[in-house]
């Protein structure tokens, strides 16, 4: 069961990752980041058009289309709410939806140019932009047929069109300069605006799919350990029972000899609890659930256990008296046995536990005296392999550790114990999640 959910995860990992066939912009980034961005030139370009409308009409006095150049407006600005409406939907974009917006524009803006000057006019340069966003954005069949469509409208505005009525050729000449020089500080600001935001959208998802590529790797280490474990669980069994059962025949043959006796029943209490660790991972491959628990039955529960398995660490502990029921997330006492390991190791004399209650949930100090972790090493804690502890293991401990507290909604902190040593933080809220 395991290998099938390790299967499904990697499935669905590699089905988020972008195809490195069909590897542009708009298969990295979310689709309302791109049509949001298109819809919002959208909407700079029909507050454009009809302010120039009307500054060229009431404020110059040159006759101007009023009629066809409002009803294409209308229809685009009727195109932008259906858009709006689009964007609140969760369906994703495709390639040919994205062309159809561009098109759109594209046609709108070569129509307006038409009513008012064809190639004459100093902003026909401007349906550039709907190319520039193309090749950023879509595989380069599209963006050579946008590009075909810009070339051909343009051909076509050098031919047919209705031209401004400027009695004054002097005033048509500086007015056409200052358009070019307008329309220049327009596309400028439009291509820079556009393809910042894109490429700010494409770094965030970046960093996106690092951390999840990151998190993918640990995971997959985990389920790797827990297949072994698991197998480890079933081929343990038999040897375990028979210690078990060898070290109870032994105590009651030498319970008259204090030393023999009292290592005989350690050895039953430590192959016990060995079988427990075994019947948690048989129980973990089965994919059971963890069974709600009064708090302080299993906080006692938890400490017992461990002392058993470390009777020679002096373990001072703090816990609450609290009946309250505890759920506990698939592989928390297994991350805290590791994080107390850990502890025992850097000093097995002074070991302190400590659980304190709030309303957010639980929080559970582990602080020892040993020489403590660098700032390097509180930096990567949990998410890399390390150990301060040569040939002693790569720090799996605190990345099974971190990864079970993530799934639990939970955290883990290093920082340094007052008087020296390390003080490790677990921070769990109330009913995790199984």
């Amino acid at each position: 069961m395991r290998a099938a959910r390790g299967t499904w995860r990697r499935a669905h990992y590699n089905a988020a990752m972008p195809s490195t066939i069909d590897s542009t912009l708009l298969s990295t980034l979310p689709t309302h980041a791109l049509l949001g961005r298109l819809q919002m030139l959208r909407g700079l370009l029909i507050a454009g058009w009809a302010a120039g409308i009307a500054w060229l009409h009431w404020g110059l006095h040159i006759s101007m289309p009023l009629l066809p150049m409002g009803a294409v407006l209308a229809l685009l600005g009727t195109f932008a709410l259906t858009t709006a409406w689009r964007l609140r939907q969760d369906t994703p974009a495709t390639q040919m939806e994205f062309l159809t917006h561009l098109l759109v524009d594209l046609t709108a803006f070569a129509v307006l140019v038409f009513f008012s000057g064809g190639a004459t006019n100093p902003f026909v340069s401007l349906m550039l932009v709907p190319i520039i966003i193309a090749a950023i954005s879509l595989r380069p069949r599209w963006v050579w047929l946008l590009a075909a469509v810009a070339g051909g409208y343009y051909a076509l505005l050098l031919f047919e069109y209705q031209p401004l009525a400027i009695a004054d050729p002097v005033a048509a000449y500086g007015m056409h300069l200052g358009g070019m020089w307008f329309n220049f500080l327009i596309s400028a600001a439009l291509i820079a605006f556009f393809i910042a935001r894109m490429h700010a959208g494409l770094r965030a998802r970046d960093g996106e799919l690092a951390a999840l590529r990151e998190k993918q790797l640990r995971d997959e280490r985990i389920l790797a350990l827990g297949t072994q474990a698991a197998l480890a669980a079933h081929e343990l069994a038999t040897p375990l029972a028979t210690i078990q059962t060898t070290a109870h025949e032994l105590a009651r043959e030498f319970a008259n000899d204090p030393d023999i006796g009292a290592d005989c029943r350690l050895l039953e209490k430590q192959a016990t609890a060995c079988k427990h660790i075994l019947t948690q991972l048989a129980a973990r491959a089965q994919d059971r659930a963890p069974q709600a628990t009064p708090l302080d039955t299993w906080l006692a529960a938890l400490v017992t256990h461990w002392q058993v398995t470390r009777p020679d660490v002096h373990l001072t502990t703090s816990l609450p008296s609290s009946q309250r029921d505890f759920t506990p997330v698939e592989g928390l006492e297994q991350a805290i046995l590791n994080v107390l390991n850990n502890a025992a190791d850097a000093s097995p004399a002074d070991v302190e536990l400590s659980v304190t209650m709030e309303d957010s949930g639980l929080w559970i100090d582990i602080a020892d005296r040993g020489p403590g972790f660098t700032a390097a090493q509180k930096a990567q804690a949990g998410r890399v392999l390390f150990s301060d502890k040569p040939g002693q293991g790569w720090g799996m401990g605190l990345v099974l550790t971190h990864a079970t507290l993530e799934r639990a909604g939970g955290a883990l902190t290093l920082a340094e114990r007052e008087g020296g040593g390390t003080l490790v933080r677990i921070h769990l809220p109330w009913s995790p999640a199984p």
